[in-house]
This record gives structure tokens, sequence and C-alpha cells, in this order.
């Protein structure tokens, strides 16, 4: 009876609006109801019974009822046990501590709306395209519920995986053997406890324990009838173990519902658009889009011409930023939602994952040498070649060579490639450089930062601010904490780059700022009271565009404003002549108190 007046209910359902969501196709968002009260942290949560928490996703079950097309009878039939079975599992648990629907009854949140967008984006979907008519008229009713149980339970191994739960005098749910909701009536537990286990890469395949106390028997034997594929495409896309020589329909759709629900409540949420930790769930998107490449993408293939992918005896390689835009540009393809925005972010969200392995305490990319490279190759070393070759059968075999470049074999082929610019520049680096201006601020609001290969560095005077004082060349500056305080202390000035600053840009800025460490030779830059000036001529004698340059630092707020604000250039007058350029904030400069400052007029032309 509690079931029926529910149904009835439904027929009041919240309003429709579109989903600000960055895409022109976005879907229909249904309006959200206000989160259930508790504190999962300290005083515990309060549990709830099913009819209660869904009473309070009237909104979300008026749509499934829609969007599943059937009457009142057929909803209440087919569809709201396995719904009610599915509360009864997680009950008022939130998805994550701090991340999306971290609230309480968020797990249930999540898992009700990414059913009904799933569900929803089978009206454009043909399934079963090769058989006749009138047999895809028979499955397509079980490929959309099929569709539907697998966005319903495709976050179930939260509940297995990343949470304790237990009541207030520290007995433990057992989550394989029973579902929350008769553990709390066997118990008579009031306010659940909730203890986050250590983060650890996700383990999807543990949904599929939990399954047989969700579906009832009936609903296998419906999806499995005589033999069909669509049981198997649903289990696959719950447990995350895809092959990609399929065309797993069930899989595409509940990833691309998945990825709009958690954007649209981290956006709702006002998480910082820049903290990797709340895009965290992105990591196995990236990670499944390498999969996929290195089987499907002739240019993938590992020690291959101009791969994307290098295996040697210290381990596998990433070559960076080539291979994270082939990555982005297939998930885009996907039509996921809430995507990193350029490679560095998702470099980024790929390093809180622990899927790659950083080069030094600040910094992820690595120099590679593969055979017969001209040059050397910036990349990102994956932390286990496993985790994306161990989907290649027959499994490559390691070259028998060491991948990665030591720090001073890196910086004298970095030397001796600027030794020989391209054929392209024919200007000697002596020769004086026209004033490189940009002729307005870089947009802040182009989502992605487009940057080209950099041309190698010439051999200039600044160059032999690579030279240590006993003539032996210096790696790249390694940030460790007692390092950088003796560097400080004995004002060797060093540049202190973030991760999200291009490796190319913060490889010449380096050169730039340690010019304050010669003293044979006039610097090519100046600290000043607001930060170290740079002149835009430093950057155009090393054949670097400025306006390139600039997006960057701006990107990686990293400059201080101009006189007008907005604008970054300014003006000083600089060893006798006035020059345009750009003042980094000094928290980017390692010892730049103690630099000696050349003459230098503060007033801004």
């Amino acid at each position: 009876m509690a079931a029926w007046n529910l149904l009835k209910s439904l027929v009041g359902f919240g309003r429709q609006r579109q989903c600000d969501s960055r895409r022109p196709d976005a879907p229909v968002c249904p309006e959200r109801s206000p989160p259930a009260k508790g504190n999962a942290r300290h005083g515990g949560m309060l549990v709830r019974s099913v009819d209660a928490i869904l009473d309070d996703n009237r909104d979300i079950l008026g749509r499934i009822k829609l969007a599943y097309g059937g009457d009142a009878q057929a909803f209440a039939k087919e569809m709201l046990p396995l719904i009610r079975k599915y509360i009864a599992y997680v009950n008022v648990l939130p998805a994550t501590q701090d991340s999306f629907f971290h609230r309480p009854g968020g797990l249930a949140r999540l898992g009700l709306e990414t059913a009904f967008f799933a569900l929803q984006a089978t009206d454009s979907q043909i399934f079963a395209g090769r058989a006749t008519i009138s047999i895809r008229r028979q499955l397509e009713p079980r490929w959309r519920f099929g569709t539907f149980v697998a966005g319903l339970c495709v976050y179930l191994y939260l509940a297995l995986d990343t949470i304790v739960v237990s009541d207030v005098e520290g007995k433990v749910w057992p989550p394989y053997l029973t579902p929350l909701e008769d553990w709390i009536h066997q118990h008579e537990v009031d306010r659940l406890f909730v203890r986050w286990s250590e983060a650890r890469q996700e383990c999807r395949s543990l949904s599929l324990f939990a399954l047989p106390l969700i579906l009832p028997t009936d609903t296998l034997t419906y999806l499995a009838h005589e033999g069909s594929i669509i049981l198997a495409h649903m289990l696959a896309a719950i447990s995350g173990e895809v092959r990609y020589q399929d065309h797993n329909v069930i899989n595409h759709l509940v990833n691309r519902a998945a990825t709009l629900v958690i954007y649209r409540d981290l956006r709702d949420a006002d998480a910082p658009a820049g903290k990797a930790r709340a895009r965290a769930y992105l990591a196995r998107f990236l990670l499944n889009a390498m999969r996929e490449l290195v089987q499907s993408h002739q240019g993938w293939g590992p020690n291959t011409d101009r791969s994307r992918m290098w295996f040697g005896r210290d381990g596998l390689f990433l070559v960076w930023p080539n291979g994270i835009s082939d990555i982005l540009a297939l998930l885009e393809d996907e039509g996921l939602y809430g995507l990193p925005a350029s490679p560095v972010e998702a470099m980024e969200i790929l390093s809180d994952a622990g899927i790659i392995l950083p080069r030094s305490s600040n910094e992820y990319v690595w120099s590679i040498g593969p055979p017969d490279a001209r040059e050397p190759l910036d990349a990102l070393k994956l932390v286990t070649p496993a985790c994306v070759l161990a989907v290649l059968h027959p499994p490559p075999v390691a070259l028998d060579m060491d991948m990665a470049l030591d720090f001073s074999h890196d910086e004298v082929r970095t030397t001796e490639r600027g030794a020989k610019p391209r054929q392209a520049r024919e200007t000697p680096p002596e020769a004086p450089a026209e004033h490189v201006v940009p002729s307005a601020p870089p947009d802040a609001s182009d989502p992605q930062l487009s940057l080209p290969s950099i041309a190698p560095m010439p051999a200039s005077a600044d160059s032999t601010c690579i030279e240590s004082p006993g003539g032996r060349r210096q790696g790249r500056a390694k940030k460790v904490k007692d390092t950088a305080s003796i560097q400080s202390a004995a004002g060797i000035c060093s540049l202190r780059a973030p991760i999200r600053l291009h490796p190319g840009i913060a490889k010449i800025l380096q050169v730039i700022v340690q010019s304050l460490n010669d003293t044979a030779s006039p610097p090519a830059c100046c600290p000043m009271e607001s930060g170290l000036f740079v002149p835009l001529d430093a950057f155009a004698v090393r054949l670097v565009d400025a306006k390139m340059v600039l997006r960057a630092l701006a990107d990686a707020n990293m400059l201080v404003a101009g006189s007008t604000e907005t604008d970054p250039v300014e003006y000083h007058s600089l060893h006798g002549r006035q020059l345009a350029g750009i003042v980094i904030a000094r928290q980017f400069i390692e010892g730049m108190d103690a630099a000696t400052a050349p003459s230098i007029d503060a007033n801004a032309g």
C-alpha cells in the first residue's frame, strides 16, 4: 500500500529545467530535493526507512517512470522492486568523503540519477542493429532495462571498498552478506558511523558481489533470455571489465550519464575547478582511454616508430603532451562531461590518482631517449607497465635499454641541440631582436592552453647560467626542502615552477632566472619589490613566442598584474633601455631576496 501511495504522489513531480553543463546537447535535468540532514563524521547519520528515502527522491522517481514509458502498474511491478532493493542496500550512505555526493543519502541519489540519464539516453539508441525489426522489438525493452540496472549499480562498489559502517557500539556491517537495511533492523541501529578507508585504486568489480542482494532472480532470467548478450554487457559495464573489441552500448551510455551527474553535483557544490582531488573520479576514464588506444591505435603500439608509448627496462613512458591530447580527444568523442580542459589538468588528475610517477619532488615530466630519436622527448612515467599493457596479448617485450635520461645528460643534450637552431631560424641569437609585445592580454576564459612545440634554445651569453662554479653543468633544480634552503641562504636564484606550467616554458624560464647567479655578464631579468621583472626580449632571443609564454604563465597564476590590473605587460628602463616585460610573483623564485638587482627605473612607461 505504501508503494502504491508513492506511485500516486508521483503525478505531481517537479518541474524540468535545462542542465547548465557546457554542452549544447545536455539532457533535461530534474530539480533536486534538499539533501537529508546528518553528519557522517561526528554524530553519525540517522537511519531512514526505504519509504522515507523514496519520498525524498520522488522528483527523480517521476522522471524514471516517464522515461520507462509504462503505466503505473508496470512501473510498480518491474522497476520499483529493484529500486527499493537498491535503497535498502545503501540506505543513507554517502558516495564519497568530501567529493561528489558526499551528503547522507548521496549514494542512493547517485545511483538513481545515473540510472535515469542512462535510461533516458536509450531513446535515441538503436540496439541489435543487425537484427530484424521484429527481433529488435523484443530485445529493446531488455536492453533498456539492462542499461537502467547498470546505471543504478555502477557505483555500488563504493559501499564495499571505500567505507566501513558501524553502529555506536562498534558493530560493523558486513556488506557482502546482507543489505544495510536488514542489518539495521536486526541490530536495532538508529545511527550509522562511517570510517573511510585509505585512498587506493578503485576496484569496481566488487559491485558484482552485491548484485545478488539487489537483483531478483526473475530479473536475471529476463535479461539472460535465450542466451542474450545483454546480461554480459550489463555486468561488464558494472564491473568495468569491458572488452574493447565489443561495442558495449550499455557501458557507453552509463559512462556518459555518470560523468554528467557527477559534474553537475560538483558544479552545484562549487567544488574548485582546479582541485584534482575533487575530479579524481576521471582518472579511470583517462586510464581506460589509454588501454583502448594501445589496442586500437597504430600510433600507440609500444616502441614503434613515432609511438606515444615507449617501454624500456626502467618502465613505461607516455609521450607528453601529445599522448594526453590523444586521450582527451577520444573521451571528447565519447561525449563525456567534465573532462580536463588541458593536458596539464589531466596530468594533475593522473598524479593525484597515483597513475604516474614524479621525476622529482615538483616535476612530473621526464626526458627519455628512444632509439633513433633525433632529440630527447618529454614523457610521463606510468606507475607500472601492467596498468596499460596488460590488455595486450601477447604482452610486449621491453627494449634492452633505459628510457629515462639522467639530469646531467638531459641538460647536455638540451645545450647541444641549442647550439644548432632549426633551419627556419636564420637570425643568430646575438642579433638584436624586436620587442615582442602582445596586442591583447591573454584570454583567461579560454578553457584550453594550446602550446606549440618550443624551438631549441640557442647558445648565448645567458647559457653560462647553467654552469656551476666548478664548471660542472647543473641538472634541473631539485626542489627538495633542504636544497631549497641552502640555495636561498647562498643567494642562488632558481625557478619554483608549479606542475601545471608547460615543461618547455619552465625550462626556458629557469635559464632566465638563473642568469641572476652569473656575475660575469648582465642578467636577463631583474628583481623588483613586487616580483621578478623579465623583459619580453629574453624570450624573443631564445626563439620563443612571447604571447604563448604570457598565456602559459597567466594560466599558472604566476604573473603580477600591470598598472592596468588586466594587462600583465609593464615597461621599465633596464640597462639603459626602455623594455616591455612581465613581473613574476615572488613566491615562484627561490633566493630572489639575496639577489643583487641592477639599476632599474620603476616608473612604468
